[in-house]
């Protein structure tokens, strides 16, 4: 099959991203057999980081990666490595942020195409596509873009980065914190008592404009024909809103995050130790630094044998517990050996939609722990057979304790491993984009309306 993995980002060659969200579901189905590209922008800006040239590389000034060249794959069984593309050292999770050299832009099957393009029917339709998959976050203002790609196909399938607190819809007190926390996490380098007024100004506006945005929403989801979100409560959430919006719950799927499982995988050669670990960006308001130095410090001081890493960027030189350790963040293979000799993960943010990390450190036989109010958690919980958790009562610190008296289910890893799987998931793409096929593309006039 001819895929289309398109999200709306600009970088340089040297941002490209083949270790999470589209870029894995690139290399996955390129495993499979299939022709798969990952489309995005290249990087204008004055300031973009510059790139050194190598002779595989192409002429900067041509926006799309020439096809020829680029090696077929052979088809791969469940358990084989995904393929490689330079460099050899890619960042692991979203909240790792890890600056990597540029790749041999010959080696890596993505397209270099400009916004413009990607809004012109005629493009998508020069491509042949069979199967074009979008990561736009279900934002309306990309619905061009949509009918574009629909007047070339009727297999267009969107994933949601979404926790399903979409509109006020779906519950007036958690969507108005969570877009207080949205807001929050966007200004946080404001002063507070700029950043945090005007985040409860963007969470009143957010509420008090919820007939607008679900009167735009509705059209989006009508326009697609599958949607995926990446946990159960998501899913429940997405499917409450779309009846409420008159638009058939059907086309609401749930497919988890692909996560790097030929790296992050159990190691019978490394020993667990009493370690807890975090990764981050530690510099956001979301993640909640705060919170997890005052959960670590507390834990430690009635636990002195066991000891704590938090990993990622926007951390302090300083210590604040002779047990805490601070890492800047790691290579994909140095972070699964962190993961694989630490026992817990644990996660203090305030929102996630899918909370890769926690995902990837429980592939390498980590429990994981974190707040009630992150849903994602109890999609993670139930990996491991309901196991007996602390009463949502328990404060942070007290559910640490108790989950790290806890031994983790035998065969749990694998489990989740078998669960993220890259193709695994690809797989289930697959299978949704068959149910799609008798669909008629939308006209190419029709897709070039605003």
């Amino acid at each position: 099959m001819n895929i289309y993995l398109y999200t709306d980002l600009k970088i340089s060659p040297g941002q490209l991203f083949w270790h999470r969200d589209l870029g894995l579901l690139t290399k996955a189905f390129r495993s499979l057999g299939h022709d798969a590209w990952l489309v995005v922008h290249p990087a204008t800006e004055p300031n973009a980081t510059p790139v050194v040239p190598n002779k595989l590389d192409l002429p900067r000034e041509q926006p799309c990666v020439a096809q020829q060249g680029l090696p077929r794959l052979s088809v791969a069984g469940p358990d084989s490595p995904l393929p490689t593309f330079a460099p050899s050292h890619l960042p692991t999770s979203a909240d790792s942020n890890i600056k990597h050299p540029t790749p041999k832009i010959l080696d890596a099957p993505v397209i270099w195409a400009s916004p413009s393009d990607v809004r012109n029917p005629f493009w998508w339709q020069s491509r042949k596509p069979d199967l074009v998959i979008l990561g736009l976050w279900t934002r309306p203002k990309y619905d061009p873009i949509r009918r574009a790609a629909l007047s070339a196909t009727a297999r267009v399938i969107e994933r949601a980065d979404s926790d399903g607190m979409r509109t006020a819809s779906c519950g007036l007190i958690n969507y108005a914190k969570r877009r207080f926390d949205y807001f929050r996490d966007r200004t946080y380098r404001w002063p507070a008592f700029l950043s945090a007024p005007a985040s409860v100004l963007y969470s009143l506006a957010s509420i008090l404009a919820t007939p607008w945005i679900e009167t735009r929403l509705a059209k989006t989801l009508k326009l697609l024909p599958a949607l995926t979100v990446e946990t159960p409560q998501a899913n429940e959430l997405w499917e409450k809103l779309a009846i409420k919006l008159g638009v058939g719950p059907t086309r609401i799927h749930f497919i988890p995050h692909p996560v790097q499982t030929d790296i992050f995988k159990p190691d019978p050669a490394i020993s667990k130790k009493k370690q807890i670990i975090s990764v981050g960006r530690w510099n956001s308001y979301q993640k909640n630094l705060p919170l997890l130095i005052e959960t670590l410090t507390a834990f430690l001081r009635d636990n002195p044998s066991w000891t704590a890493l938090i990993v990622g960027s926007g951390l302090s030189q300083i210590r604040p517990h002779p047990g805490i350790f601070f890492s800047s963040p790691l290579t994909p293979a140095e972070l699964a050996r962190r993961m694989q000799e630490s026992k817990v993960v644990l996660s203090t943010s305030r929102y996630e939609s899918f909370g890769l990390a926690i995902a990837e450190a429980l592939c390498c036989g980590c429990t994981p722990c974190g707040p009630d109010e992150l849903d994602s958690l109890v999609y993670f919980d139930s990996i491991f057979m309901n196991r007996n958790l602390p009463a949502c009562r328990a404060s942070l610190c007290e559910r640490l304790s108790i989950i790290s008296r806890q031994e983790s289910p035998q065969g749990a890893a694998e489990k989740a491993g078998a669960i993220f799987s890259p193709h695994k998931i690809a797989g289930e793409i697959l299978n949704i984009s068959k149910n799609l096929r008798r669909s008629k593309p939308i006209d190419s006039s029709f897709s070039c309306l605003p």
